[in-house]
C-alpha cells in the first residue's frame, strides 16, 4: 500500500478542521490535548498507518469544506503530548488538570449551550494502556475531590483512537468509526467504570516481591477499568500477550489463547471458587460455587476483549465459565470469539453490578490488560460498577447501552 504514514504531528494538523466542524462545542472554546504513543501501531504498522492517514485525510477535507460558512467550535490551542514509557500519560493528566484548576475553569453551570469559561478535550492516540492510564488519573482525581468532579465530568471529554493492537477500549474498533463522534450527530454521556479492590492483607515481604515480579504501575488499590475487569485464564492470556509484545511488536492474543488452554493449569490450578453475584440494588441474584476458568465483570454488555473476542455478547454484564477438560477447552476456544460460549452450560450469564470472590489460592486479575497478582490472603476481592464520570462522546445511533448515561 502506497502513501504516507500517520505520525502524531499529522494528526495534529488533520484533526483540527475535524474538531472545528463539530457542533458539541458550539459557542465555546475548546483547547487539544493529544495524548499520542509513537509506537502504537496505528502509528507505526504501514498498513494501519497509511489507512488511518487516508481516513484522517478525508474527513479533514469533508470538514474543510464545511466550517467555509463558520466554524462551529473555536480551536484555541492543539497540544501534543508523545508518552515516552509506561505511566507518561497519568503525567499529562495530572498536569492538565492542574493547569484547569490553576486558570479558574469552574465545572459548574456548564451543560449543553453554556459558553461559559473553555473545555479540554483529551484525544488518546495508542493502545488501550494509554487510555487506562489517561482515564485512570481522571477518575481517581474526581473521585479525591469535589471541586475536580466537576471539573471532569464538565469540562473534560476524553476521545479514544483505536491505534493499539486490540483496541476493545477505544470509541470505535476503526479510526473512521471513532471520527463519526465528531462529524455525525452525537451527544456527551458519562461513563461508568469498574472498581476493583480487595479487603484481605496488602502483600509484604516474600509475598509482595511475588507480587512485585507482575510490574504493576499500582500494587494497591483500588484498580479500574474502563472496559473489563477479570480473573482467571483470561488475565494470564493478557499477562503473557504483554510480555511477548514486550519483547516483539505484534498480536499474539490468539497463539497465547491456543497455549494458556494447555499451560495454564500447570501454573494456577483451578480450584473451587464461591463468587456471589449483586444486582444494581445490592440484591444477590447468584452464587456460584465451583472451580472457574474465569469470571469477569464488563462496564456494559455488548462488550469485547482480546482483540475483539466477543465475551459480552449480550446485554448481561458477568460472565463465568466453569472449569473444563483440555479436550473440552481446545473445541470451545473460538466460541469466545464469535460469543456463542453464551449457550454453553458451562458458562454463567447476569446482569450485574457487583460480585465478590473468595478463594484460597493464587490468581491473576487484570483491568484493560493492567495486570496484578492475588493472594489468597488478600481476599475476598471485589468488582463493581462506578457511578458514570467519564465525559465520552456518543454517536446518536448507538446501538447499544454501553455503560454511558447521556447528558
Amino acid at each position: 500500500m502506497k502513501g504516507i504514514l500517520l505520525s502524531p504531528e499529522l494528526l495534529v494538523q488533520n484533526i483540527k478542521p475535524v474538531i472545528e466542524s463539530c457542533n458539541l462545542w458550539q459557542g465555546k472554546s475548546l483547547k487539544v490535548i493529544i495524548i499520542a504513543n509513537p509506537t502504537a501501531g496505528g502509528f507505526t504498522q504501514k498498513k494501519k498507518s497509511i489507512a488511518n492517514e487516508l481516513v484522517l485525510q478525508a474527513a479533514a477535507e469533508k470538514a474543510a469544506e464545511s466550517i467555509k460558512s463558520g466554524v462551529k467550535t473555536t480551536v484555541s490551542e492543539i497540544v501534543l503530548r508523545k508518552t515516552e514509557h509506561a505511566g507518561h500519560g497519568i503525567q499529562f493528566v495530572t498536569e492538565l488538570l492542574k493547569e484547569a484548576a490553576g486558570s479558574g475553569v469552574s465545572g459548574e453551570n456548564s451543560g449543553a449551550g453554556d459558553s461559559s469559561g473553555g473545555d479540554y478535550l483529551i484525544i488518546t492516540a495508542g493502545g488501550d494502556g494509554t487510555h487506562l492510564e489517561v482515564q485512570t488519573t481522571l477518575l481517581k482525581a474526581a473521585f479525591a475531590d469535589a471541586a475536580t468532579k466537576q471539573l471532569v465530568t464538565n469540562k473534560i471529554t476524553v476521545l479514544r483512537l483505536p491505534f493499539g493492537t486490540g483496541n476493545d477500549g477505544s470509541d470505535g474498533r476503526e479510526f473512521a468509526d471513532t471520527l463519526r463522534r465528531l462529524t455525525e450527530p452525537s451527544h456527551f454521556a458519562l461513563q461508568k467504570a469498574v472498581k476493583v479492590w480487595y479487603e484481605g492483607e496488602h502483600p509484604n515481604g516474600e509475598s509482595k516481591r511475588k507480587v512485585d515480579t507482575y510490574d504493576s504501575l499500582d500494587v494497591l488499590p483500588p484498580w479500574y477499568a474502563f472496559n473489563i475487569a477479570s480473573i482467571g485464564i483470561d488475565a494470564f492470556i493478557t499477562y503473557m500477550t504483554n510480555r511477548t509484545k514486550g519483547v516483539m511488536p505484534g498480536d499474539f492474543y490468539q497463539m497465547w489463547v491456543d497455549l494458556a488452554c494447555v499451560f495454564y493449569g500447570t501454573k494456577f490450578p483451578s480450584k473451587p471458587m464461591k463468587i456471589t453475584v449483586y444486582d444494581k440494588n445490592g440484591e444477590i441474584i447468584d452464587t456460584v460455587q465451583s472451580a472457574v476458568e474465569f469470571c469477569l465483570l464488563g462496564v456494559s454488555g455488548h462488550r469485547t476483549y482480546g482483540s475483539n473476542h466477543k465475551i459480552l455478547p449480550t446485554d448481561e454484564t458477568f460472565c463465568t465459565v466453569k472449569k473444563m477438560g483440555l479436550i473440552k477447552k481446545l473445541i470451545q476456544k473460538n466460541t469466545f470469539t464469535d460469543g456463542t460460549h453464551a449457550g454453553k452450560p458451562t458458562t454463567v450469564l447476569r446482569t450485574a453490578s457487583k460480585i465478590r470472590v473468595d478463594y484460597n489460592q493464587d490468581i491473576l486479575v487484570q483491568m484493560d490488560g493492567e495486570v496484578h497478582l492475588l493472594q489468597p490472603a488478600q481476599y475476598p476481592l471485589f468488582m463493581e460498577h462506578t457511578e458514570p464520570v467519564i465525559r465520552i462522546i456518543e454517536c446518536n445511533d448507538a446501538p447499544y447501552y454501553k455503560g454511558a448515561d447521556a447528558i
